[in-house]
């Protein structure tokens, strides 16, 4: 409610810029947001399918490197006696043997994979070999109080790969981030016989590819290797050195899962142990790539939105200017004052409006004055020569041109004017129609009443009370909207005061309709009633000169005059009271039925 009182007290101008600004920026702003959500979406799209074939290949390297492993480590069970040689209760010379035996088995298989850091063979009894390429010594008392030892102690599976986890077991250092392929050893009856572990540098798990190295500098792109429990494999950010494993912990590297919104995650399972492979691609980083359209775009709507201002204020400033005369000069011509619009105009719609406004106020003020001089019995006559004079078509056509521009332009209060003007005008120039009923005379009144409402702020109530058969009757056109327009001239004097109007109708004698029209206006004192009753029961044309200053009189004596030429002594019009409750005139026309057909 608070806005729109707000909006009804801007000026026309400041409304045609808005209105006109809105309309015109309101598609700038959306083009802008579809052609950026466009952008996005397709590069979102792309990159999905980017990160897809990225993640199936690591998968598919993964499947490659768990498959060789196997084979790897299955190859050194194929020695017989493996886990035998690992015996401590043997003669010392044995154990040599076993040692060089075992020395020559795991020298042929690092000189096989490269990447491999360490290999250690146990059995269950305690016993065990290790080879380290470093000649790193394994503290195994330390080794089974490992997190992941113990986790994979408990664990069935024949093949298994560990999460990240330092060196602490070899010689307490842990600088260095190991993963730790496994294979559990079993004998001819099932029973458990050992252990076979391989120790591998992370980076050495997947090879990334120079397109992908390319990709993850431009968007940050990253790849995190989990197992089937959760635990971290591989994270490119650790192995290219980003980030030190010793700085950041296993929540940080796995922040995509907090704040899923914020990055596209592409997901794939290997097919043997359940290890899921996922890149991740912030969404931050890949809008950059879009961010210059958008800057172009906001830059560009800006630019159009001060051309778009600065035209819509050149152009409201001419429009308004034009409506305001007209609106001034149509508010001295209900007061009698009768002043042309001299203003250059144009050849438009509103240019011809004014033209046209002109052109009928001349015509009008000299028909008014032939009415006053010639009386009465010439009125319609005089009526018909000025309607013939103006051109309704031309008229009606262009006023209907300015209410679509003002409504295009979002300026209801004009819009509402114009076409209520353009109402009155072909009720005024129409008003010979034998058709013309009760209900369109009420309309007449409505209108006015609309148009005065707007020019004085809402201050006239009307109340109907109209039987619903008296509404299709048949009468002389414009009867009641001058009553009207006196009860609200001379009850409120134009000054703001609120007024209230009442009409009602009923059906006497089923062929009399009789219509009061009460007021809760100024009224008029005792002596100024009795000289209007005496005028009009007087209507002689020696009263009707003598009284021509008196606007007041005139109105109703119009009406009287009226009625009386078309009904006879069956119409009539009279002031009933008028004092400072209000004033109640009643009219008496008989019922005529709508003709048909």
């Amino acid at each position: 409610m608070t806005m729109k009182k707000m909006w009804n007290n801007l000026n026309i101008a400041t409304k045609l810029i808005l209105v006109f600004s809105m309309v015109s920026v309101m598609p700038l702003l959306v083009m802008s947001f579809v052609l950026y959500h466009i952008s996005a979406n397709s590069l979102e799209s792309a990159m999905e399918e980017t990160a897809s074939i990225f993640s199936s290949q690591i998968a598919s390297d993964m499947n490659g490197f768990i498959s060789d492993y196997d084979a790897l480590t299955k190859s050194l069970l194929v020695n017989e006696g493996l886990m035998d040689r690992l015996d401590t209760e043997i003669p010392i010379s044995q154990r040599i043997e076993n040692k060089l035996f075992y020395r020559e088995l795991v020298m042929r298989l690092m000189t096989m994979e490269s990447e491999i850091q360490s290999v250690t063979i146990m059995n269950e009894e305690g016993g065990y070999f290790q080879y380290d390429r470093t000649g790193r010594s394994l503290s195994y008392e330390e080794l089974l109080r490992q997190d992941w030892f113990l986790k994979e102690q408990e664990n069935s599976e024949v093949l298994f790969l560990t999460p990240l986890h330092d060196c602490s077991y070899y010689d307490r250092n842990r600088d260095q981030i190991l993963v730790t392929f496994g294979r559990r050893v079993y004998g001819v009856n099932g029973k458990y016989a050992g252990m076979i572990l391989i120790d591998l540098a992370p980076s050495s798990i997947i090879k990334l590819s120079d397109m992908f190295l390319l990709e993850r500098n431009q968007y940050n792109i990253k790849i995190n290797i989990t197992d089937a429990q959760g635990g971290l494999i591989y994270d490119s950010d650790l192995s290219s050195g980003r980030v030190h494993y010793s700085e950041i912990d296993k929540e940080s590297l796995l922040f995509y899962e907090k704040n899923p919104d914020d990055y596209i995650v592409i997901e794939d399972t290997t097919k043997q142990l359940g290890i899921k492979v996922n890149t991740v691609i912030p969404r931050s980083k890949m809008y950059l790539r879009v961010s210059f359209i958008q800057k172009v775009t906001w830059i560009l709507v800006a630019v159009l939105i001060a051309i778009i201002i600065s035209a819509s204020v050149l152009f409201s400033k001419q429009m308004v200017y034009l409506i305001r005369k007209l609106q001034s000069s149509m508010k001295r011509l209900e007061n009698g004052n009768y002043e042309l619009i001299e203003e250059t105009v144009g050849n438009d719609e509103l240019g011809s409006l004014v033209k046209s406004y002109n052109h009928m106020v001349g015509k009008m003020e000299a028909l008014l004055e032939e009415i006053y001089q010639a009386g009465v019995r010439q009125k319609n006559a005089q009526f018909l020569a000025l309607r013939t004079q103006i051109n309704p078509h031309f008229l009606f056509n262009t006023l209907e041109s300015i209410r679509i521009k003002a409504i295009l332009n979002g300026d209801d209060d004009v819009a509402d004017m114009v076409k209520i003007l353009a109402k009155m005008f072909r009720n005024v120039l129409d008003s010979d129609k034998k058709n013309y009923t009760v209900n369109d005379e009420l309309d007449n009144i409505r209108s006015y009443i609309c148009l005065q409402n707007i020019r004085f702020d809402n201050v006239i109530t009307l109340h109907e009370d109209v039987d619903q058969k008296l509404c299709q009757a048949r009468i002389m056109p414009i009867l009641f909207q001058p009553v009207i327009e006196n009860s609200f001239k001379y009850g409120s004097r134009e000054s703001g005061i609120p007024i209230k109007i009442s009409i009602s109708g009923r059906l006497v004698d089923e062929h009399i309709m009789v219509f009061t029209i009460q007021d809760d206006g100024a009224g008029m004192s005792g002596e100024r009633l009795e000289e209007v009753r005496h005028s009009l029961e007087a209507l002689s044309e020696t009263s009707q000169s003598e009284e021509t200053q008196n606007s007041h009189r005139i109105g109703l004596r119009n009406i009287a005059e009226r009625i009386r030429l078309r009904y006879g002594n069956e119409g009539k019009l009279s002031i009933l009271s008028s004092d400072e409750y209000g004033t109640v005139v009643e009219i008496r026309i008989p019922y005529m039925e709508q003709e048909r057909g």
